[in-house]
């Protein structure tokens, strides 16, 4: 008997037309490692929260979920809180108290655990994960990676039978991703935990699972092990599809179609078949932006990238000694740090979780102000600058999309932000329509943007900083929450306003998008900018910070030595 059962699941949102999730049946076995994949919108957290009965939404819903045997709605409330772990989409969402040790107890306390078993259980997983330096910090003062994994370790302590993942890996730096995997496998080997984990950066995780499932229009369209799904994915020859391959095995399969029979996962993998490749790319950046496969005229090329601008060319942003701390009692996030913006730059701010790129892009954006140092907008000190110039001057992305909305529908969000510009109501609708239909969400305009999944209502928040016009747009984390696909029209849209004369400051862990478009990359560390200059050279000089083709580079050009 399958430990938990979904048989003919149908769902429709309250104003929902359409299934959410349609004749959706699974059966996983105890102690398994599912990953769940698929575009956004295509029914992944829909599914999670209806396994997650106190979270599950609202709407119409057929078929049945069982837990080991027993229909869902049949398990006694105090049980099924504790069997069924669920780690959602946006980190903010599951936070409910002041601090990260009261955030750990809050669950415990609620089952009535004994003092003493509450500190024993808090000891060993503040340990597991790494959280004690973090147990007296606010939790509205911690980096969107911290955040997710407190959560993940509150989830956690209540030790359930089944953990829900809903993109964990989304807000994380490339040495947290994979450590957090690490310690998850090891929960699912060690303890037998039932893993469901949704992902759109499935690279690290297929060499793990044990299953994939993949999503599409709220059906299940395949349900297999890693490599063949790899052999289905490039038999398809599906830009859809392929698309979500990791990129390491796109390009080994690129460059030896026959690897298809036996796909390579890993760069160990890959790098064991390197003898029988053909050719290598001219740049491991461009390789990573040619995620389809087929005859020449097929495969798109790579994207144009923009020289770095020259130092001498002045500055649209330039913060001077900063120093930034959110209290007295907290160490600085910033300590003196120089960095500037300059006019047609495509700069990638990265930095592990905690290190303050968010910290410097709101104090770029003038949303917070730093206790020294300083901030000059185009030559003029930025706090002097008024609400409407700012606007006019500086777009900001925030981590969290849901901060971007105000309305009930996501077109009146939509026109309200075209309207700031001055431009009259026929014309800002107009505008509005026009900018959702270039970054595909045109289908959302009557949502509730709550009942939109993560990666929409991250293009709805980026579409309503967009129509602003800014010259400068700061973007904190803009491809999170995002499929393959919706990542790549994310990227040629920006690719085409950066082209138009924008500049753009993004913070972000995706080592790949930032590979494919940015022009400059920078390295931010113990509140300083460590690292500075072109994405090829900036790359090849790094371990983790650096695409999978980079890595396998590396260790060839190391091995030659």
């Amino acid at each position: 008997m399958a430990h938990l059962e979904l048989r003919n699941l149908t769902f429709y949102y309250p104003a929902g037309t359409e299934p959410a999730l349609s004749d959706a049946t699974l059966s996983v076995p105890a102690g398994q490692f599912v990953v769940l994949c698929g575009p956004s919108g295509s029914g992944k957290s829909t599914m999670l929260r209806l396994l997650k009965r106190e979270v599950s939404p609202g709407g119409r819903i057929g078929g049945r979920i069982e837990l080991g045997g027993i229909p869902l709605g049949e398990w006694p409330a105090r049980e099924l809180a504790a069997a069924v772990g669920l780690v959602m989409q946006n980190p903010d969402n599951q936070l409910v108290v002041d601090t990260v040790e009261h955030e750990l107890a809050f669950g415990m306390e609620n089952f009535g655990l004994e003092r003493d078993e509450m500190r024993r259980r808090m000891a060993e997983m503040a340990g597991f994960f790494g959280l004690e330096p973090l147990l007296g910090r606010k939790t509205d003062e911690l980096s969107g990676g911290q955040k997710q994994t407190v959560n993940v370790a509150a989830a956690l302590l209540l030790r359930p039978r089944v953990l829900l993942l809903d993109e964990p890996l989304a807000q994380l730096d490339p040495l947290a991703a994979r450590e957090l995997l690490g310690m998850i496998k090891r929960l699912n080997d060690e303890w037998g935990i039932t893993v469901v984990m949704s992902e759109h950066r499935i690279d690290d995780l297929l060499p793990l699972a044990d299953r994939v499932v993949r999503m599409d229009g709220g059906r299940i369209v395949f349900d297999g092990e890693a490599r063949a799904f790899v052999r289905e994915a490039w038999r398809r020859a599906d830009d859809a599809w392929t698309s979500a391959l990791p990129s390491i095995t796109r390009w080994a399969l690129e460059a030896e179609p026959s690897a298809a029979d036996e796909p390579p996962l890993t760069v160990k993998e890959a790098r064991g078949r390197l003898p029988r490749f053909p050719r290598w790319p001219q740049s491991a950046a461009t390789a990573e932006s040619v995620p389809t496969h087929g005859s020449p005229a097929q495969t798109p090329a790579p994207p144009e990238r923009t020289a770095l601008t020259a130092p001498t060319k002045p500055a649209l942003l330039a913060a001077k000694e900063l120093f930034f701390a959110y209290d007295k009692r907290s160490p600085a996030v910033l300590r003196g740090l120089a960095w500037d913006v300059r006019p047609g730059d495509w700069a990638a701010l990265f930095g592990g979780n905690g290190s303050g790129k968010s910290t410097l892009l709101q104090l770029l954006a003038g949303l917070r102000e730093p206790q020294r140092g300083s901030i000059a907008c185009a030559g003029k000190p930025l706090a002097r600058l008024k609400a409407k110039e700012r606007f006019a001057e500086i777009g900001y992305l925030a981590q969290n999309p849901v901060l971007h909305y105000a309305h009930d529908i996501l077109l009146e969000d939509l026109v309200h932000a075209a309207a700031r510009t001055g431009a009259d109501t026929v014309r800002a609708e107009a505008d509005a329509r026009a900018m959702a239909d270039r970054l595909g969400i045109e289908r959302l305009l009557s949502r509730h943007p709550h009942d939109m999944s993560g990666g929409e209502q991250q293009l709805g928040a980026l579409a309503i900083t967009l129509l602003g016009k800014p010259k400068l747009l700061l973007l904190d984390e803009p491809t999170k929450g995002l499929d393959p696909l919706a990542k790549r029209i994310l990227g040629e849209h920006l690719r085409h306003i950066h082209k138009e004369g924008t500049t753009l400051a993004m913070a972000t862990h995706d080592v790949e998008f930032a590979a494919a478009y940015a022009n400059r990359c920078s390295l931010l560390f113990h509140g300083e900018i460590v690292a500075d200059g072109e994405p090829e050279a900036f790359f090849r000089g790094n371990l983790f910070y650096a695409t999978p083709l980079h890595r396998l580079l590396a260790l060839e050009e190391a091995t030659a030595r």
